[in-house]
């Protein structure tokens, strides 16, 4: 059997990422609702996507893949499967194992791999170094599938940060369409910015 391989993950994330930055390039002649609402959509699609490449990345790592720089991970185990991968991240060295196994903040993933990947390993200081990202994404992605009490909090200091203060009415649809960088929206640097911490995770 080969070795996993992660340039296959890397491929469809750029891939899939570059369509939904495509989408939101193209949504201009809809009404300001509808933009919205694509918004929305593609921030829920964006998010899922960099979860599943982490989650798939990390399971890959433990099987016996190489980074696309062809330096080798620091595995203090390896496992044989994909499934048996995430079984050791529950259960390898942990009394009691993990119950479950998180991978949207950068705290879970780095407990994820911590009795199974020498600390050392440069996937550490990539998750680290876009703790940030991760956290705003969430709070975004959150708030538009739940709307609660929770999420809403963690939307309001989204909002704060962004704008320097509260603002009144303001929808992850209105956010995620609010102006960063002369024409550039908020949800396009999500895109870009997610793309290049893929990139650096994989090391491609």
């Amino acid at each position: 059997m080969p070795a996993p391989n992660l340039s296959v993950d890397w491929i469809e994330f750029d891939r899939q990422n570059k369509r939904l930055q495509s989408l939101i390039g193209s949504v201009s002649s809809l009404a300001i609702t509808h933009q919205k609402l694509v918004a929305e959509i593609v921030m829920i699609r964006v998010f899922f996507l960099v979860e599943n490449t982490i989650q798939a990345v990390c399971a890959k790592i433990l099987c016996g893949a190489t980074y696309l720089d062809l330096t080798s991970p620091r595995c203090l185990i390896t496992a044989r499967s994909s499934r048996h991968a995430f079984d050791l991240m529950k259960n390898h060295g942990r009394t009691p194992p993990k119950r479950a196994l998180g991978w949207t903040q950068s705290q879970d993933i780095r407990e994820n791999l911590a009795n199974t990947l020498d600390v050392t390993d440069p996937i550490f200081a990539c998750v680290v170094a876009h703790a940030g990202l991760l956290t705003d994404m969430r709070y975004v992605r959150n708030h538009i599938a739940h709307k609660n009490d929770g999420s809403r909090r963690n939307f309001h200091m989204l909002i704060k940060k962004h704008y320097g203060g509260m603002k009144p009415g303001v929808t992850p649809g209105s956010l995620l369409l609010s102006a960063l960088v002369g024409p550039s929206v908020l949800l396009q640097h999500y895109l870009a910015a997610s793309r290049v911490f893929v990139k650096l995770l994989v090391r491609a």
